[in-house]
């Protein structure tokens, strides 16, 4: 059974990182993960028994904005429920902010959409990555 988890206490932070790793998303080192998870407004750290399966966190000023990052999953865990229990638990934790952002990663949009989020017309961003800057940005 999937258990969500929201602090850091006991977080098992190589477990967190193969997660990362597990998806190809292999700049995200155990450093960075830690400085960016300690830093987060709110966190989802997703259990199966005690192994690390799935996370998502949250940077927000708490009143206005908050912005919804790295929503990962496992891949023997994709398809299972996962995604959609971390982000109705970081869902909940933000009803009442005005304004919730989240760049989804290619391919899954329309899982976020089920969700109730919508495209952001007027989203502007920079990457200092080419390979991002490449797949999610458009000339305007």
């Amino acid at each position: 059974m999937i258990q969500i988890k929201n602090d850091l206490e006991n977080l098992d932070w190589d477990e967190l990182e193969s997660v990362f790793q597990a998806v190809g998303w292999k700049k995200h080192t155990k450093d960075r993960l830690i400085k960016a998870f300690q830093a987060s407004y709110y966190i989802a750290i997703a259990y199966d028994q005690n192994r690390v399966v799935g996370c998502g966190r949250v940077l927000s000023d708490g009143e206005m904005y908050a912005c919804i990052y790295d929503v990962v999953i496992h891949p023997e865990y994709q398809g299972k429920g996962v995604g959609k229990a971390i982000m109705s638990n970081i869902l909940s934790k933000l009803e009442n902010i005005s304004f919730v952002h989240l760049t989804a990663t290619t391919g899954n949009e329309s899982f976020y959409a089920k969700l109730g989020l919508k495209k952001h017309k007027t989203a502007m961003a920079r990457s200092l990555n080419p390979q991002y800057a490449t797949e999610y940005l458009e000339e305007v």
